[in-house]
């Protein structure tokens, strides 16, 4: 069914309610973890505090951008409304459970914050199969949202979006002129990162894969499973 089919369904549904404003009750409990002051030219780590699980997890902030990388459950509880709004993308490090059954919290959270278009989402090969399968789940409940709460994102922001590489066993995922993730591929489905910005270089590796940091040349700081997670306090590459 396409969305303009689903909208008039929900506002058939919900039109005594078409005038109210949006429901706070309604919203995900999104609880702000305190967090140093970051600046648009630093480049920082920061954990994901709070999860019950040790998953690993980071938000990296660098050049005024900031991305996500894993998505385990109750990742929504750790960051505030402007990281969800602001977030320009995530990354997955496997599509098991641990590491991704957060992001439909991700994806809510940041539509409902006013996040400007479709979450760009990148991970291992089936990430594709896996954001679409989200986004039908959610094609309902998105229309009747979209009529009854009016979150601050356009209808399309609900949507997660697939970022290039995905089958690719090394590639630049990630873009901006000053700050480039690459994603590395592992045989055992799982991917890890590299994170350049300003001649520095973070290396962002699950348990279960090696390939990120065997081939990441120097890097300044490596994150993986006998060194880093999960993350317990915050990380500067750059400050100041």
């Amino acid at each position: 069914m396409r969305w303009k089919e689903l909208l008039l369904v929900a506002m058939a549904s919900v039109c005594v309610a078409c005038g109210e404003p949006a429901r706070s009750g309604d919203e995900p409990a999104v609880q702000a973890v305190t967090k140093p002051q970051v600046k648009s030219t630093d480049f920082a780590i920061l954990p994901c505090k709070g999860l019950e699980e040790a998953a690993p997890c980071a938000l990296v902030m660098a050049g005024g951008k900031r991305v996500l990388f894993g998505a385990p459950g109750g990742i929504g509880r750790t960051l505030s409304r402007d990281d969800v709004r602001n977030m320009d993308a995530v990354m997955l490090f496997s599509l098991r459970s641990e590491g991704s059954e957060g992001l439909d919290e991700i994806r809510n959270a940041s539509w409902r914050a006013g996040h400007e278009g479709s979450l760009p989402v990148s991970g291992p090969s089936g990430t594709g199969a896996f954001i679409g399968a989200l986004n039908l789940a959610y094609e309902v409940s998105d229309a009747l949202t979209f009529v009854e709460d009016r979150p601050a994102g356009g209808f399309d922001a609900a949507l997660l979006a697939l970022l290039p590489g995905e089958d690719d066993e090394r590639s630049i995922v990630f873009n901006t002129g000053d700050l480039q993730v690459t994603k590395i591929e592992s045989r055992s489905s799982r991917a890890g990162y590299w994170v350049d910005y300003e001649g520095h270089r973070v290396v962002l590796e699950p348990c279960g894969a090696n390939q990120a940091e065997e081939f990441a040349g120097a890097a300044d700081l490596i994150l993986n499973c006998e060194s880093g997670w999960p993350l317990k306090t915050p990380k500067f590459v750059i400050q100041g």
